[in-house]
């Protein structure tokens, strides 16, 4: 519950302890006391500044990203997170065929060594464009950023990925990380630049996709520009 409130602070823009603690100070007694029965417990009063100190540097940062995923997993498939069952009203869940690894650097929050953090995170949703997506659980990369690959492998290895197809940028194009969503019954859509010479070569060979639609007045190999201000070639 006291968790739930610091949320909500944070999404309405308070930082610092002694601003959340104001802030959840003005927050309504009748919905205090709703938060209070949804939790499970008895309303009682509202928590201090030194009890949301506590709570949030006590709290297991792994544990809560699980319960979390958890929660919007169970909310994506139709399913109430508390009750377990599909709500009768709810609409049709959306498909998750598509799982999106994406790490971010998280600004104004250091370790005790004064780095930056940065977290991975698996954003579950539609293949369709505009589906919107819900980050399904999201690791802490240790470290420098190289280490990505190995946060990212013990994270797909908490998520469902069969039947799945897995996305990430080319830091993620190794032998490990295919080798596991193949595993796990899953697929994978990596870039491959041409600091991967051998594999970037190997691929270059291959002759064009069947499913390709092609086009007579287009040469077959052409390198198209992105949005990203990156080059693509079609094949």
């Amino acid at each position: 519950m006291v968790l739930a409130l610091v949320a909500a602070a944070t999404v309405a823009g308070m930082v610092g302890y002694t601003a959340m603690a104001g802030w959840v100070a003005d927050v309504p007694q009748p919905v205090l006391a709703d938060l209070y029965l949804r939790a499970g417990v008895l309303p009682a009063g509202r928590p201090s500044r030194s009890t949301l100190w506590r709570v949030c540097t006590d709290t297991d940062p792994r544990a809560l990203d699980t319960a979390i995923g958890a929660w919007t997993t169970a909310r994506r498939s139709g399913r109430d997170p508390v009750a377990g069952a599909s709500p009768e009203n709810d609409p049709a869940p959306a498909s998750a065929d598509l799982v999106r690894l994406d790490g971010k650097t998280v600004c104004g929050a250091v370790d005790a060594d004064g780095q930056q953090l940065h977290l991975l995170a698996a954003l579950a949703g539609g293949v369709e464009p505009g589906t919107p997506a819900v980050v399904i659980g999201q690791v802490d990369v240790a470290g420098t950023k190289t280490n990505g690959p190995s946060c990212a492998r013990d994270l797909l290895e908490t998520l469902d990925l069969d039947g799945r197809t897995v996305t990430a940028d080319a830091l993620h194009t190794v032998k490990a990380t295919a080798e596991l969503i193949h595993s796990r019954g899953g697929r994978f859509v990596f870039p491959v630049k041409e600091n991967r010479r051998a594999l970037f070569d190997a691929l270059n060979a291959l002759p064009p996709s069947p499913s390709t639609p092609s086009n007579p007045h287009k040469p077959r190999d052409q390198a198209r520009p992105t949005v990203h201000g990156r080059l693509f070639r079609t094949r």
